[in-house]
């Protein structure tokens, strides 16, 4: 590869991940800056720095327990649509019947429907169930609609593992969930990586069931960082502090799975 080649290679990459970062790093400027330098005309690039709204973005009225409500709801929505989508996964992959691509096209269909659409059903049903304000309300929500994607995103994996490895270990004496666990699995890492921080991502950053469905000891952090928009105006160095503290779980999840992530997003298109 020539040098003019290679210095336009890299100067794309340095212009796509200034393209990319920018937003997060103005993010975290506004948040290390007062309200006054936040909306300087023009911007104050070199603005004196400060933790105020930090410390304020925490200190505020639950946000330190609305982050708790994200972590608890976010997590255990995902260990449950995960379970659900690795085991119907699995049964459309490795037991095709009649009806099974009419049946998942189907589950594909409820993905379909918009939020707003689905809010008030919802809506009604956790309040005829006494499930309204609560986290397994919450939780059950984003399990229905988060286990869809699962599905058609792990059916992909499991199509790119060639059956003749299960079978091989049941040869040599495995039962089927052995072969499953210790064979299929373990080469379904990146896909399932993928799986699950794309579902993580979802829960984590959902708003509008959150809002209809929680209240004031049950809300996440989407709602809480909602609520720096007043009737006197938005405090947006509190807001952005509150944003990038919100961001920080996201980002760590991705920085330690992002080897499984990389090869995972492309394995799901590959037959074994």
């Amino acid at each position: 590869m020539t040098a003019p080649t290679t210095l336009a290679r890299y100067a794309l990459i340095a212009l796509a991940l200034i393209i990319t970062l920018f937003p997060l790093l103005w993010m975290l400027k506004i948040g290390l800056n007062s309200q006054v330098d936040a909306l300087a005309l023009p911007p104050q690039w070199l603005a004196p720095i400060s933790l105020d709204a930090f410390v304020g973005a925490w200190n505020a009225r639950g946000f330190a327990g609305a982050l708790v409500n994200s972590l608890v709801i976010a997590s255990v929505a995902l260990v449950l649509s995960m379970s659900f989508g690795l085991m119907a996964a699995y049964a459309f992959s490795r037991y095709p019947f009649p009806g099974a691509n009419l049946l998942l096209y189907g589950i594909l269909f409820t993905r379909v429907f918009p939020p707003v659409a689905l809010i008030v059903p919802f809506f009604l049903g956790f309040q005829a169930l006494g499930l309204r304000d609560s986290h397994l309300g919450l939780v059950l929500a984003y399990v229905a609609l988060d286990t869809p994607l699962a599905i058609w995103m792990l059916k992909g994996y499991y199509d790119a593992v060639p059956p003749d490895l299960e079978n091989s270990a049941m040869v040599d004496g495995a039962t089927r969930f052995q072969a499953v666990v210790h064979v299929t699995l373990p080469l379904m890492a990146p896909g399932i990586a993928a799986t699950a921080i794309f579902l993580f991502i979802t829960s984590w950053n959902e708003f509008l069931f959150a809002l209809m469905l929680t209240g004031r000891d049950t809300q996440t952090m989407p709602v809480v960082i909602a609520e720096f928009i007043s009737d006197t105006g938005v405090d947006w160095p509190e807001m952005m502090a509150a944003s990038a503290i919100a961001l920080a779980p996201v980002l760590i999840l991705t920085f330690a799975l992002q080897r499984h992530i990389a090869s995972g997003l492309t394995g799901g298109a590959l037959k074994g």
